[in-house]
């Protein structure tokens, strides 16, 4: 792998703690490509590695690291117009090994915390491709809940936190 030279750092806001350590999932190459339409809008990913470099071809690694996540008060009265009712909040520090469209918010979500707010990938959380292999109940379901994907029309709760380039570091 070669050595990156800009690292980007993020801050998400999740109602569920985001477990600490390297993430790595799996995209289906298509779906990344610039300039793509059609299919959904969201992204799903896959937590099983591909089976044989042939297939792995047409898969895009993703990883992240969760460097940090913990509780946060979130003030009823703050300037999004955001209503955090009574629920507990994480705020989570992520740092980007791998630069993917989407890549933040569907790793949070397939692991279960999605990103407040981010409609277009709540409706799917705790869900991966593998769920396809699975086939019968799972699939029909996974279809069901990809429909309901939207693209957000208010903020979301991720923020580009810190860039570094080659050890010089600027803050958002």
């Amino acid at each position: 792998q070669r050595e990156r030279k800009v690292k980007k750092v993020y801050k998400a806001v999740t109602k569920r703690p985001v477990p600490l350590g390297m993430h790595v999932h799996w995209m289906w190459g298509e779906m990344t490509r610039r300039g793509n339409s059609g299919g959904p809008a969201c992204q799903l990913v896959s937590h099983e590695v591909p089976l044989n470099r042939k297939k792995a071809k047409s898969w895009i690694r993703c990883i992240l690291e969760v460097v940090k996540s913990e509780p946060i008060t979130v003030d009823k009265n703050n300037e999004y117009g955001y209503d955090p009712g009574d629920e507990q909040h994480y705020e989570n520090t992520i740092r980007l090994v791998t630069g993917r469209k989407h890549q933040v918010r569907t790793q949070l979500a397939s692991l279960g915390a999605p990103i407040i707010r981010d409609t277009l990938y709540e409706p799917i959380a705790g869900m991966t491709l593998d769920l396809l292999n699975a086939g019968g109940e799972e699939a029909m379901m996974m279809d069901m809940m990809v429909e309901q994907c939207r693209v957000p029309r208010t903020p979301i709760g991720l923020q580009a936190h810190a860039i570094m380039f080659g050890g010089v570091k600027g803050k958002a």
